[in-house]
């Protein structure tokens, strides 16, 4: 189900896993080194899944800089049911936990079968 989450062809940046747990939980794990929870934005509206960062201005004397840690917005379009639960952020690895909550009205319902014949009554 969530192979569609995301339909758009969006930049590889940054890093993504897209995990299913069991049949109704899945996780989103977003490599985000060189970020701090403050700077990163989840939201969700409309069956859309919006991930962004911004980190603070780091004009620092470097040599050489390999770790970008540049500005994003990543989207992810929602299956249906989809619901998000919790978000973590450990050792730069942003982690979205959701499930699939389907309403009782639209779970399959099993019909017993009954063997004893019901009269049926005509309208006069």
């Amino acid at each position: 189900e969530l192979n569609k989450l995301s339909d758009r062809k969006e930049p590889n940046y940054p890093a993504y896993n897209i995990a299913k747990d069991d049949d109704e939980h899945y996780r989103i794990e977003i490599a985000l080194a060189g970020f701090a929870a403050t700077d990163i934005s989840i939201q969700t509206e409309k069956g859309m899944l919006t991930i962004e960062a911004q980190k603070a201005d780091d004009s620092g004397n470097y040599i050489h800089q390999g770790i970008a840690a540049r500005a994003f917005s990543k989207m992810f379009r929602l299956a249906e049911y989809m619901k998000v639960d919790d978000a973590q952020f450990v050792d730069g690895i942003l982690t979205i936990f959701l499930h699939r909550e389907i309403p009782e009205a639209d779970k399959p319902k099993q019909i017993s079968i009954s063997t004893k014949q019901k009269k049926l009554i005509k309208a006069a």
